[in-house]
């Protein structure tokens, strides 16, 4: 259920054919490029039973998965409304 998380606690997340990186608050902001800013991005992941809603104020834009890419690389979490 940790979904793509690697050990240092950063989860890629898949929504909509879009990739993203979340960081952590101890891994302070990520690069300036791609920084999505500093307003709260809560997210689900699409195979947590419990639906459990996720918050990040650190997220990266990786870019658009290419359609080649996507039966590979599916997506595994969707944005949540605003709380």
């Amino acid at each position: 259920m940790l979904g793509d998380q690697d050990p240092n606690g950063r989860r890629a997340l898949r929504i909509d054919g879009v990739h993203y990186l979340s960081w952590t608050e101890e891994q302070g902001f990520p690069p300036e490029i791609g920084y999505v800013g500093s307003g709260e991005s809560r997210y689900v992941l699409l195979d947590d039973p419990t639906g459990t809603v996720h918050v990040t104020r650190r997220l990266w834009l990786m870019g658009t998965i290419p359609a080649a890419f996507r039966d590979r690389m599916p997506d595994n979490a969707v944005f949540a409304p605003p709380a």
